[in-house]
């Protein structure tokens, strides 16, 4: 049986919505909710369902449409000064984690968990955040990251390492 793409995006929501939640960033998250890009990357998905080539990429391919959504969004929302800043507000969402209890005291944690973490990346370097996002949330291999940030597996690994100890120390420091 194959694949439908809403099947696909179904079983890759989770994960996609993480990886647009992060990479948003809080500026962006102000104007924008992280559901509204998750749509918007399902009717892209469905529309160039045809340019996929093998079903096994599927989720690598989700997250891609999606990392490259965000990054046009961030790219149209920095030319945007005509917006008075005085005038927004942050807006609330319900961002899902992959955690199968149920509960409003249980969505209220998660909510705050990820707002701790996604704080905690902020504060992180570009590099330290690029190759945690790469690896614990889009799921890249060592040898991929390696080819996008021009090192070797090996120091990718190392910066792995410092990374997630420099963002364990950061979440520590959390209030």
């Amino acid at each position: 049986m194959a694949l439908t793409p809403e099947a696909a995006f179904e079983r890759y929501r989770e994960r996609l919505l993480s990886v647009i939640y992060l990479r948003m960033g809080p500026a962006l998250r102000t104007r924008m909710d992280p559901e509204d890009v998750l749509q918007e990357v399902a009717i892209q998905a469905i529309h160039s369902w045809h340019t996929l080539s093998d079903e096994k990429n599927v989720g690598a391919w989700l997250v891609t449409l999606a990392r490259r959504k965000v990054a046009r969004i961030l790219r149209d929302q920095v030319g945007v000064a005509a917006r008075d800043p005085r005038r927004e507000r942050k807006m609330k969402t319900d961002l899902p984690v992959q955690d199968h209890r149920t509960g409003p005291v249980t969505a209220a944690d998660r909510q705050d968990r990820l707002t701790l973490l996604s704080a905690a990346l902020e504060r992180l370097s570009p590099s330290h955040r690029e190759v945690i996002i790469l690896s614990r949330i889009e799921n890249w291999p060592a040898k991929d990251i390696a080819k996008r940030l021009g090192r070797t597996e090996n120091a990718v690994h190392l910066l792995l390492g410092r990374a997630l100890k420099r963002l364990a120390e950061e979440l520590k420091s959390e209030p």
